[in-house]
């Protein structure tokens, strides 16, 4: 039997995902990436592993199987190394409607077998000391089993076990157009070379239309090139703070995660309206001050607030807020892979697009996330997506 040729073009998680597992079934894997490994949303991103009220339920399904795949990935990980921390989240609501919300999530995902324990505010501040008791509200949520993960250490791993299975990595390498032929694909790229090969798979994530667009495809993607709540968001990196903080804090007013070394990650969803790609504010700007303002109302005693970077994060989303996995031509040489959460998904689905493309059986696990719903219409041919929890932005 001939050894598969196949293309990944997306140096992200998605990509590197697919890769590595394309890799470890034997496939001649060649992953192109215009910039470098990681450059684009897979490194601006709050990184929070959960399955946390997502709808619907194949979809939550989806995510708290992907959220196992990465336990079982980290424990294999063969030189210690930490991108993976199963620290758990602690979250509250700011007012009754909104506490309401949280409470039906809660008792919901509960009913669903997911780990969700209700707390006292008591039992929070003996977790986080430096926590302003008076700031929490209504009841605490702890949700044990959610994680937090770096995204550049869990790019090296999937990395480094795609190089050692054979993959091929062509970085700066752009590509100009797709062409499908009955029996393989061709890319064209843009110094002028071609790749030949059975199949590819497009994992640019927001960047998907550029290429497909050169096969007449299109997928209703959110625009995430000017200020939308839902597709954009600020995310503060600050220096090492004294914060006695080792897990995924939820708050109304801040989301703060351990960053390494006592850095830490911020953002504060209602701020998001102005988040503007193309003029990320500096840390000296009203949005700083505003993060500053947020941290130390939420703690006392750990520091006057120092903030590194300020960038906005750019979220691949399809225009109802699922997954678009599958292939999108009638040859079935192209294949897309396009999702929000993908740091969440990745393992799981880097394996399961892998046994697509190599078994072609398709998978029930992604029955309901096909492209198909997507193409040929635009993002306000559906309904707005509604960020009414925080898993949802």
């Amino acid at each position: 039997m001939t050894t598969q040729k196949i293309a990944i073009i997306g140096g992200g998680v998605i990509g590197l995902a697919v890769a590595r597992a394309l890799a470890l079934q034997g496939v001649q894997v060649t992953l192109f990436e215009q910039q470098h490994i990681g450059a684009g949303t897979s490194s601006t991103t709050f990184a929070w592993v959960n399955s946390n009220g997502k709808q619907p339920l194949s979809y939550h399904q989806l995510n708290a199987l992907s959220m196992e795949e990465h336990v079982k990935l980290q424990l294999t990980q063969p030189n210690g190394l930490r991108w993976l921390e199963t620290c758990g989240t602690w979250e509250w609501a700011a007012e009754g409607e909104a506490q309401q919300r949280l409470l039906q999530r809660a008792t919901s995902l509960q009913s669903l077998g997911y780990p969700a324990r209700e707390v006292t505010p008591d039992q929070l501040q003996r977790e986080i000391p430096e926590l302003r008791r008076k700031t929490v509200s209504g009841a605490v949520w702890h949700f044990p089993t959610e994680s937090v993960l770096h995204p550049a250490l869990y790019l090296a791993r999937l990395w480094s076990e795609a190089r050692a299975h054979g993959v091929i990595l062509q970085q700066h390498q752009a590509i100009q157009r797709i062409a499908e032929q009955a029996d393989g694909v061709t890319l064209h790229l843009e110094n002028g070379e071609q790749w030949q090969g059975d199949r590819v798979v497009v994992a640019t994530g927001r960047w998907a239309n550029q290429l497909l667009n050169t096969l007449d495809v299109d997928l209703a993607l959110l625009d995430t090139s000017k200020p939308n709540a839902v597709a954009c968001s600020f995310l503060a990196r600050t220096a090492p703070q004294p914060l006695s903080l080792g897990a995924n804090l939820i708050a109304p007013q801040l989301n703060v995660r351990p960053d390494g070394g006592g850095r830490l990650l911020l953002q504060a969803l209602e701020l998001d309206d102005l988040a503007d790609p193309a003029a990320p504010p500096s840390t000296q700007s009203a949005i700083a001050e505003q993060f500053r303002e947020r941290y130390q109302s939420l703690f006392a005693d750990a520091g006057e607030l120092q903030i590194e970077k300020i960038v906005v994060g750019q979220r691949a989303r399809p225009a109802d807020g699922l997954p678009a996995i599958g292939y999108v031509t009638s040859e079935q040489r192209v294949y897309v892979a396009v999702t929000h959460s993908g740091i969440t998904l990745s393992p799981l689905i880097g394996r399961l697009v892998a046994e697509e493309l190599v078994q072609d059986h398709a998978s029930d696990l992604l029955a309901d996330f096909r492209p198909q719903r997507l193409m040929g219409r635009s993002a306000g041919d559906f309904a707005p997506i509604k960020r009414n929890f925080p898993a949802a932005q």
